[in-house]
Formats: C-alpha cells, structure tokens, sequence
C-alpha cells in the first residue's frame, strides 16, 4: 500500500521543473550578462574574458582612472551604483579593474548602466 506517489516518480517530476526552471534562469542570467556586456564595451571598458559560468564582469576600468577602489567609491556616493573594486580580488593590476555583478532585474541593470555613463562622461 503506498499512501503517495512512488519516489521514483517525485524524483523525476522533481527533475524534469527544476531543468525547466534551471535553463529559464540561465535564459535570464545570459540576457542580462549580454546587455552589461556590450554596454560596458561600449563606454570604453575592457573586458578580457566573458563570463560563460559566472555572475560578474571583471572589467578593466584603467580608460578613466588609476584607482578602481576611489572610482567604485565616487559612483556609489555621486549615483547610487555599487560596484566591486579589483582589490577585493587579488593584487595582480587590481586597481585597473571592477567588478559588476548581473544579478539585479534588468531594469535595474539598465538604469545603473544610464549612471555609469553619466559618471563617466
């Protein structure tokens, strides 16, 4: 007597929505990185590697200063954007970049891209 559905079968129920709900976050999650991506192109950033697996663009800010830490400091105190200075990641040129997470809505993005590109032009 079974008084709910066989395990097995609430395994692969289980499986099949979290694949489903898995690829439309990886949807999501490439969407968002595209549009940081080109964006920051766009305003002059460098970026040596695009993020296939992560949540983040390192991006190399040296274009418009010579210290990522006092830079993601004047952004956040002059436009409200939080980014991470290259510091928090290691010591090798880390105060020619930052880090910019993609982990916000997409509205979100969008508009901390338009401050961006106010702060720095």
């Amino acid at each position: 007597m079974f008084i709910s559905t066989p395990s097995h079968s609430q395994y692969a129920a289980f499986d099949a929505e979290t694949l489903q709900e898995l690829e439309k976050r990886r949807q999501e999650f490439a969407l968002k990185r595209d549009f940081l991506y080109a964006h920051l192109l766009r305003l002059g950033f460098k970026i040596p590697v695009k993020p296939a697996g992560a949540f983040y663009i390192y991006a190399d800010c040296s274009k418009f200063t010579d210290n990522s830490q006092q830079f993601a400091e004047q952004l956040l105190e002059t436009e409200g954007v939080a980014v991470t200075p290259g510091k928090d990641f290691g010591y090798n040129d880390s105060d020619k970049y930052l880090r910019f997470s993609y982990t916000s809505s997409m509205e979100n993005i969008t508009e901390e891209m338009r401050r961006l590109e106010h702060f720095i032009l």
